[in-house]
Formats: C-alpha cells, structure tokens, sequence
C-alpha cells in the first residue's frame, strides 16, 4: 500500500480557505457554530444543541471579539491590531493572558515541526 506522502505533510489551512470560499452568506454568518457546539457538549449539553443557543452564543462570542478589537485599535498605533495589544488588553486577566501564551507556544511548536517535516520530505 502506497502513502501519499503529499498529504501526510499538507497543512489542513489550504483546505480550510478553499472551504471558506465555498461558502454562502448565511454560512458565513455561522463561524463558531461547529466549535460552540463541540464546546456545549463537553460541558453537558446534548451531542445537538438547539440553533437558538448556537445563534445566542456565537452573537456573544462575535460582539466579544468585536470589542476586543475596537479597543485594540484604539490602544494601537497606526490604525492596525498587533498581538502586543491584545496582550495590553488582557494583561489583567490571567486566565486569558496564561491561555493565549499557550497557544501562542503551541502555533509556535507546529510551526517548527512542520519546518523539520518539511525538511525531512525536501531531503528524500
């Protein structure tokens, strides 16, 4: 049997953009849905949550992140949203600052095991 070695070092990102242009309006209004809903199951809710909780939740998720970025823009400079004003805004809440220095170390991680694949599939 043959492996695709192509596909063992193809990140899902490519896939993921091709999906979202796929997508209608009203799909795109959705972001979070499948996520939300992945989340509410782990907390007890049922494997399907009604829409008018995923609809409720994700208004809140986007009006968060909305604001989020409106204060980040007035903290910024130049009119742009940079990583280090996120941080300034969240510098308070260690939950959220621990979590996203997290995953900040996490993307970092995978990138840098992506680069050592890359190089491996480049030297065969």
């Amino acid at each position: 049997m043959m492996i695709d070695e192509a596909a063992l070092f193809d990140s899902d990102e490519e896939e993921d953009i091709d999906e979202e242009k796929k997508k209608s309006p009203e799909d795109k209004k959705m972001l979070f849905r499948r996520e939300l809903g992945s989340m509410l199951y782990g907390f007890g809710d049922a494997k399907v949550p009604y829409d008018k909780t995923l609809e409720l939740l994700e208004k809140i998720v986007m009006d968060y992140i909305q604001q989020v970025c409106l204060k980040a823009l007035a903290v910024g400079k130049s009119g742009k949203i940079n990583l280090e004003d996120i941080h300034y805004l969240i510098r308070r809440d260690n939950k959220k600052f621990g979590r996203v220095k997290e995953l900040l170390s996490m993307s970092e991680e995978l990138k840098r095991a992506r680069k050592a694949f890359d190089d491996i599939k480049e030297s065969y």
